[in-house]
């Protein structure tokens, strides 16, 4: 009974453990703004949209590739602008060519936003890839209130409108040609403080993508540990991450061994003493 007890404690304990940091990786379900990386799962195709010319498109007619997906606003005066600019230097940089290894869509968050926003912001972030690409190859979207809200809950991209502005972070998300998400690539940072996508990140996430593969990678456990921010504020936070990962990791193994360190023999053996009177 005690040696059923002990094995049922110690798969408690890494249940809780692995649990615990996947939580810590996954971040939570019910915040209201960031990323819940829903690798493998399904993003719904058909759902429509608007392209910068004003035709009605179907997502399914659209990731025909392995596709990128940058959700954004077109007048968004923060992260979109500098991220969508990175996304453009990753493509020119990279030798895979859009519109016949891969397509990149980008999509505005904002349904306030129309075909005139998106055909605007097109032309200024399509200027700056370094090389000619098809048209048809990154399309900018708008949509409806409740398709975008469909796809990003989808995609786990979690955001907030605050008065004339949107919250939300800062991801590219990497899907197969049957709406499979396969990774998630969070930018980097220079010493500059500005947005930096690797064009060998960029590119292997296109091929992890064509594969349908959706296996987390050693890489971003490593940059979600040691992700240097501006101003080196989340580092501090990446530190403290690793710190209680290791404090999980220590517990339950001092638990464990406790349990199944063997007993020590103390009960003491007393010889019969035989008294002459």
């Amino acid at each position: 009974m005690v040696e059923y007890m002990k094995k049922f404690i110690i798969t408690i304990i890494i249940f809780v453990s692995f649990t615990g940091i996947n939580r810590v990786f996954a971040g939570s379900e019910n915040e209201k703004v960031g990323i819940v990386k829903n690798l493998g799962k399904t993003i719904p195709m058909n759902l429509s949209f608007y392209d910068s010319d004003g035709k009605k498109v179907l997502l399914k007619d659209l990731i025909t590739k392995p596709t990128v997906i940058d959700f954004a606003y077109y007048k968004c005066t923060g992260i979109c602008t500098p991220l969508m600019t990175e996304v453009a230097d990753a493509v020119g940089k990279t030798d895979l060519e859009p519109g016949k290894d891969y397509n990149l869509l980008t999509i505005s968050i904002s349904p306030e936003e129309t075909p005139f926003d998106a055909a605007n912001k097109k032309f200024q972030i399509m200027d700056l890839v370094g090389k000619k690409i098809p048209s048809s190859s990154w399309r900018f979207l708008t949509g409806d209130r409740l398709d975008v809200k469909t796809l990003t809950d989808a995609a786990g991209f979690h955001f907030e409108k605050q008065g004339n502005t949107y919250l939300h972070t800062g991801v590219i998300i990497f899907v197969s040609p049957a709406g499979k998400i396969c990774r998630y690539l969070e930018p980097g940072y220079d010493e500059q403080g500005n947005f930096r996508i690797l064009p060998l990140d960029f590119k292997m996430a296109i091929m992890d993508a064509a594969r349908g593969q959706a296996v987390p990678v050693v890489d971003e456990v490593l940059r979600f540990c040691f992700s240097l921010q501006p101003k080196n504020k989340s580092l501090v936070i990446s530190l403290f991450i690793m710190i209680g990962v290791f404090m999980i990791l220590l517990v339950s193994a001092f638990v464990i061994f406790v349990l199944l360190r063997p007993k020590r023999n103390n009960s003491i053996k007393v010889k019969n003493k035989v008294v002459h009177n």
